[in-house]
């Protein structure tokens, strides 16, 4: 009977190893991949729950789902606040997420959508940020506003 509890206690220690060399393992993995974990408290004992983070070299497949461009540009320029993106960029993401793009006409396409656009502002040449970004800047009028002159 002494034995028992003995083999039971080694066996607990064993699978402890175990556990420290795969969770190891596993952050090395997680970083690798994008993914971060966060530690929560639940109930007592830490539980995991992995969050993706996304950049331009890593864009997942089906990250744009059902998105049109200016939205997509959106959601992709909100992933860097401030770091406005060139036309080529964009469309590269576009790429690598599998949204289908025009390959003849993509620029133009998704140039015109974005200057029609009030969310977003072209800077620096070929680069696009979010209008939000730059309060100071001279905002676009929407049609059937007037400007102070016109009052």
């Amino acid at each position: 009977m002494p034995e028992t509890p003995r083999a039971v206690l080694e066996l607990l220690q064993q699978l402890r190893d175990e556990r420290d060399e795969l969770n190891v393992l596993i952050q090395g993995l997680e970083k690798r991949l994008g993914v971060v974990s966060e530690d929560h408290e639940t109930e007592g004992a830490k539980a995991r729950t992995p969050r993706v983070t996304v950049s331009l070299d890593s864009i997942p497949i089906g990250f744009f789902h059902n998105l049109g461009q200016a939205d997509a540009t959106e959601k992709l320029l909100r992933l860097h606040p401030g770091q406005p993106l060139k036309t080529g960029e964009i469309l590269d993401a576009f790429r690598k997420s599998g949204m289908q793009v025009n390959a003849k006409s993509a620029v133009q396409v998704l140039y015109t959508t974005l200057k029609r656009s009030s969310k977003f502002e072209r800077v620096a040449g070929k680069a696009w940020g979010l209008a939000e970004w730059y309060p100071n800047k001279r905002q676009k009028k929407e049609p059937g506003e007037e400007t102070e002159e016109e009052t």
